[in-house]
């Protein structure tokens, strides 16, 4: 019974996560989770490991996180187990058809250090422009944690839409994408928002909700620029604050075409995988700069990845 119960409290806050993903009540979904782990619930533990790493009603704590993700693979989670094998070695690239054998996963744990993984590259890379700014950084991320990002958003893309339109679709953009919100998200996910936050010098709550991008031949998302229009979206930048920055991670390379093209500084980048693009998108000033307008080029064979992280200039609310 009481597993049945814990079972209940993790579909329920699941339930309210899918129903409103932009602001779920993360009271209640706090509590739900917390019960059905301490129940001993497997993938409520792994997704306590996230509210812990976050910081959602509890001071975030990597550490703690970390031990939480390594008692959901005691427990038998072999997504929890996976992240920990790739925490542990960036090098390795856990097989998600594949089921791990029960193990200590504590020893796992004990081998992952935070510190190399949410620290940012020393490299400094490739000042493309320094106004607006475009800033090249070679290998942002490791391949194993590009091709996980590809598998974990694979599986749920759907039409790319644009933020100032009611509806969402735009022609000009023809692309597919898929969001990392905190019901499929996971701690290789925020290790890699922490490095971004990191290299950033921003606090981790100026980070929008992260994405996924994909482009097959053909698709593209025309020129456009990333900041909110102050006059279309007063209200929203007044509540949430200005875009002032864009990272996108390059998740593959196997492709022809797909630059990214700023075509008002004559740059047409193409990173290789795990190599971030850092932009901004206002002056010195302040202001919306037309200069950061952009496009993604359509790829002429294969397919193209993206990772793409939008900065405000003040967490939002």
């Amino acid at each position: 019974m009481a597993a049945d119960h814990a079972e209940a409290d993790f579909q329920a806050a699941m339930a309210l996560l899918a129903a409103n993903f932009q602001s779920p009540d993360w009271n209640r979904v706090s509590a739900l989770i917390d019960g059905a782990a301490a129940a001993g619930h497997a993938e409520a533990t792994e997704r306590r490991a996230l509210l812990e790493c976050r910081g959602v009603f509890r001071n975030a704590d990597w550490d703690v996180a970390l031990n939480s993700l390594a008692m959901a693979a005691d427990r038998g989670s072999q997504f929890a187990a996976r992240q920990l094998l790739l925490l542990a070695d960036d090098r390795l690239e856990p097989d998600n058809s594949s089921k791990l054998d029960a193990a200590d996963w504590s020893d796992v744990r004990s081998r992952v250090d935070i510190a190399r993984l949410s620290s940012a590259p020393a490299t400094r890379g490739d000042m493309l422009s320094a106004s607006p700014i475009v800033h090249a950084i070679p290998g942002f991320a490791s391949a194993a944690e590009c091709r996980w990002l590809i598998d974990a958003a694979a599986p749920r893309l759907d039409r790319a839409v644009v933020y100032n339109n009611p509806s969402g679709v735009d022609p000009g953009r023809t692309n597919r994408s898929t969001r990392f919100s905190f019901a499929n998200a996971d701690l290789v996910v925020e290790m890699i928002r922490q490095r971004i936050a990191s290299r950033l010098g921003a606090p981790l709550g100026c980070l929008e909700m992260s994405q996924a991008l994909h482009y097959s031949v053909g698709q593209e998302f025309v020129l456009h620029c990333d900041f909110l229009d102050p006059q279309q979206m007063r209200e929203e930048i007044a509540r949430n604050g200005q875009r002032v920055a864009t990272v996108l991670i390059y998740l593959n390379e196997d492709f022809e075409g797909g630059e990214t093209s700023f075509p008002r500084l004559g740059i047409n980048h193409r990173g290789r995988t795990g190599d971030a693009l850092v932009f901004g998108s206002l002056d010195s000033a302040g202001r919306p700069d037309p200069q950061s307008q952009h496009a993604g080029c359509p790829p002429t064979q294969g397919e193209k990845w993206v990772f793409s992280q939008w900065v405000r200039n003040r967490p939002p609310g």
